[in-house]
């Protein structure tokens, strides 16, 4: 089944269990606060799921001290595991990948801009690479 009419039957569903039409439900989602303002939603969805942690951690933290429960144990370590990842606290898991742009050395400086622009106003012919660019073609030339 292909992603469209996965999301086509889920919306269709949705109309059909609030007795509303799919343009309905496209309008609510339009106006969804993730749509309306973006910054606002994350701060409280992430602010909701940190109580709800919060709650979990009062009611098997007493547990798994007190009665040295190790399945709530092992709950505690996994919400403080989800609060860290919600925080930004732990590393993502993989390899970051970096890319760096170095910039062209054949552009050319200001000066030499200002060079070619007075010489096509004073109809001079185009400079060669290497009058134009003199740093670019002793660059060329070095064997790196």
């Amino acid at each position: 089944m292909d992603h469209d009419k996965i999301v086509n039957t889920r919306i269709l569903t949705i109309a059909q269990a609030n007795g509303c039409t799919v343009e309905d439900v496209y309008a609510a989602l339009d106006r969804h606060p993730i749509e309306l303002d973006r910054d606002m939603y994350l701060k409280r969805t992430l602010a909701l799921e940190l109580i709800r942690l919060d709650q979990l951690e009062m009611v098997f933290g007493g547990k798994a001290l007190r009665e040295r429960d190790v399945a709530a144990g092992a709950l505690m370590v996994k919400i403080a595991e989800r609060r860290a990842t919600l925080l930004g606290l732990n590393p993502p898991i993989g390899h970051a990948v970096q890319v760096i742009q170095h910039e062209s050395t054949n552009r050319r400086t200001s000066i030499e801009q200002a060079r070619a622009r007075l010489d096509e106003f004073m109809g001079i012919a185009p400079r060669s690479v290497a009058a134009a660019n003199p740093r670019a073609a002793l660059e060329s030339k070095e064997v790196h």
